[in-house]
């Protein structure tokens, strides 16, 4: 294959090399005053750090030159830096030189390594075969031995009078009383038997030696090509799976992928990697598991991963990487692997990742152990993990822990800690009946907003370099999350003055604990039978088989015909992928002659909805926590929903990735529809509302279910139409556009 068209000019300088002869110099740089006692991998993963550019080629040698021989120090080492760009080479000693590594100060300077490329010696062409004219020609063989010519036995003619004697008998010619002319027959009858006999051996021996030599010049020439592939190949495999320049370069592709969510040609360049028999490092593989974390292609994370350990590239930012897309799928697996990591080390950000994943799924438990597993391996928590702890903490009413937390930190953390934390802290002091907590933390909030606006930056945010585009989404993101902290605190706020008016206040001992929540058991498998201590008595949580549905069987009942509480003038609606609750607390607490149905599957976010339920005393909302494929069939019977709505889905991340919206699940939403019950669908992604609208059209299942209200499937979205999140995040980002498709429900 023509690298050089694959990968552009980047090549250029490898191959040219190749054919030159003699010496050339090569400028690099020497890396001086390196501590021997710091590995290898060290070393390289130190410098990477510093220089941050991979198109730079680390390289520690195993012995050192001649020429440095007696000029190193003895408990010192020194590395090479060497790249495509000289140019670069400048910039690289002065952002190198003076740093420190172990406990030494390095010195960088220029270093001419002098290249000998060796010269190939041409191999000679075959011998040409051999004609008719040279029969005799000798060829020697390899592997056979020469084969030998046989000699025809020349026969000579024997007299009439001794024919009846033997072969061996010795006589001389008598003459007979004959006619000379019968003699003379006779002795030419002879000599032509003998000729003819001769020549027909002759060219027996002539086909025979014709057809060996034959076999020995291809059994010659088979063997010379073996000889020249098996000579090809080392420098097939020289000029690319040792060419660090290919490598860099592919990864530097893969990245770009990940940047555009390119799955398709994410994976080709990384087949292509192992087609070639390249060995990818430690980047190279957190590249590619950070690109398939981003595009969900959590299968493919797995076959990666499995691939950096084979080939003993799994370092500690490899692990982080699985265990953060591990704790997409199984909270269990990621916990296991961050227990088996001996000879690599988990680090604090390894433990962030899976932290960040119990706030989502909620489990308790497993941050428990995490914080056993942190001291017993002298890791110390850093700002980001307080945030994540507090905010598990928080989700459940866990008070008390909080404020040990803080105490043991704040002072060491002061001025990191983000507000969020405060004004969590406070909104669930305020649901554990924690009054005097809940003032505090609040003040506390209101004090650091006030005095640092910029804080409520969260502290894992990418320091990296961003794209111009996640530049702005990542600036969106930080006014939202203001926006959210101060609208969190006036919620407290404003409970807060109501309780000094009524002089009563509320208390809860966790989430799980309210008849209103049914968490999933296939969703939430830990949080599942967890018990309480609520006034020294057991209760068995909202998951628990007995009590699990009869708040939501009650409900289904007042809307089934011949229910016990059958109410017909009432409705039930629910909302599909709730997310942080604004648009159904708010549609709930204004559509009074209606009882609604909230579905989300991440922990953190059911708190939301639980908790503005609570604080803005609305009675006539439900919550199911789960997947919403799985959920609708746990829970929802058939023929029960007035109206379902799914407000700005999660698009798929690109073309081929799984979807929610898809054939399968409308047609388990129609399922549970009324007849003539209606689904509302609205996204701000064109693509997305295209697709949905073509599996409508192209369906013949769902052309048998579904009809759109309108002319079309697609309406214009009204003003009204609710607040939330992701509306928000419109707003604020200035879209121009929104998409709703609404239909109904055909009962044939």
């Amino acid at each position: 294959m023509d690298l050089k068209r694959k990968f552009g000019n980047s090549l250029g300088t490898a191959s040219s090399s190749i054919g030159s002869l003699g010496g050339a110099s090569i400028t690099k740089l020497i890396v001086k005053n390196i501590p021997k006692s710091i590995s290898k991998n060290e070393i390289i993963e130190n410098l990477k750090k510093i220089i941050q550019n991979p198109s730079i080629n680390i390289t520690i040698p195993i012995t050192l030159p001649s020429d440095l021989i007696g000029k190193i120090d003895a408990d010192t080492t020194v590395s090479f830096l060497s790249s495509p760009n000289l140019s670069q080479l400048s910039t690289i000693k002065s952002l190198v030189n003076g740093k420190t590594i172990g406990d030494k100060k390095v010195s960088v300077d220029f270093y001419d390594v002098k290249k000998v490329v060796p010269i190939s010696t041409p191999t000679p062409p075959p011998p040409p075969p051999s004609t008719q004219e040279e029969p005799n020609k000798k060829i020697k063989l390899t592997d056979e031995k020469k084969p030998k010519e046989r000699k025809p036995k020349e026969k000579k003619p024997k007299p009439l009078s001794n024919i009846a004697t033997t072969p061996t008998t010795t006589s001389t010619t008598t003459p007979i009383e004959s006619t000379g002319e019968a003699t003379m027959t006779t002795t030419t009858t002879e000599k032509i038997i003998s000729t003819t006999t001769e020549n027909n051996e002759k060219k027996v021996n002539q086909k025979k030696n014709k057809k060996i030599v034959k076999d020995e010049i291809k059994e010659t020439e088979k063997k010379k090509e073996e000889k020249e592939e098996e000579e090809e190949k080392p420098k097939k495999e020289s000029t690319v799976r040792n060419n660090r320049a290919v490598i860099n370069k592919i990864t530097s592709q893969m990245s770009s992928c990940a940047e555009a969510k390119d799955y398709v040609q994410l994976v080709k360049a990384y087949n292509y990697l192992k087609k070639i028999g390249a060995k990818p490092d430690h980047i190279t593989y957190g590249v590619m598991l950070n690109a398939c974390v981003r595009c969900q292609e959590y299968k493919k994370v797995k076959e990666v991963f499995q691939d950096a350990i084979k080939d003993g590239n799994a370092n500690d930012v490899v692990y982080t990487i699985y265990v953060k897309a591990l704790c997409e799928i199984d909270m269990d697996e990621a916990f296991t692997i961050i227990k088996g990591m001996i000879e690599t080390k988990p680090n604090i950000r390894t433990f962030n990742s899976i932290f960040r994943g119990c706030i989502r799924s909620g489990d308790i438990e497993i941050t428990k152990s995490l914080i056993q597993l942190m001291k017993a391996n002298e890791i110390y928590p850093d700002s980001t993990t307080i945030e994540y702890l507090i905010k598990i903490y928080s989700h459940h009413l866990m008070v008390q822990d909080i404020w040990d937390l803080l105490g043991k930190v704040y002072e060491r953390m002061q001025g990191q800690i983000s507000p969020i934390c405060f004004s969590r802290l406070s909104l669930a002091s305020l649901l554990a009946g924690d009054i005097k907590s809940s003032v505090k933390a609040l003040g506390i909030t209101d004090d650091i907003l006030s005095k640092a606006p910029r804080s409520t930056q969260t502290t894992h945010k990418n320091k990296g370099k961003l794209s111009e585009k996640n530049k702005i989404s990542s600036s969106l993101f930080e006014r939202i999350n203001k926006q959210e902290i101060n609208e969190e605190s006036d919620r407290v706020r404003n409970y807060l003055s109501k309780l000094t008016e009524s002089r009563s206040k509320i208390k809860y001992h966790n989430m799980e604990s309210f008849n209103r929540i049914y968490f999933s058991k296939n969703t939430f498998k830990n949080n599942v039978n967890r018990s309480i201590d609520q006034q020294s008595k057991p209760v068995t949580v909202a998951t628990s088989p007995d009590s699990t549905l009869s708040s939501f069987n009650g409900l289904f009942n007042s809307y089934k015909k011949g229910g016990s509480n059958f109410n017909s003038n009432r409705s039930l609606k629910m909302e599909i992928c709730s997310g942080h609750g604004h648009w159904v607390t708010e549609r709930a607490g204004q559509d009074l002659d209606a009882d609604w149905i909230s579905l989300e599957i991440r922990y953190d976010r059911i708190f939301q909805i639980w908790s503005k339920m609570i604080l803005e005393a609305i009675d006539n909302l439900y919550i199911v926590g789960g997947d919403a494929h799985g959920s609708l069939k746990e829970v929802v019977p058939d023929n029960i929903l007035h109206e379902v709505y799914i407000n700005y889905p999660n698009p798929p991340v690109w073309a081929g990735a799984e979807r929610l919206i898809n054939e399968l699940f409308l047609i388990e939403i129609n399922r549970c529809l009324k007849k003539d019950g209606t689904l509302t669908i609205v996204t701000d992604d064109k693509d997305y509302s295209d697709q949905i609208i073509d599996t409508l059209s192209k369906s013949k299942k769902l052309q048998k279910i579904y009809k759109p209200v309108k002319e079309t499937y697609l309406i214009q979205l009204s003003e009204d139409y609710g607040y939330s999140y992701f509306n928000k995040l419109w707003n604020n980002g200035q879209r121009i556009k929104r998409y709703c498709i609404y239909i109904s429900k055909v009962v044939n």
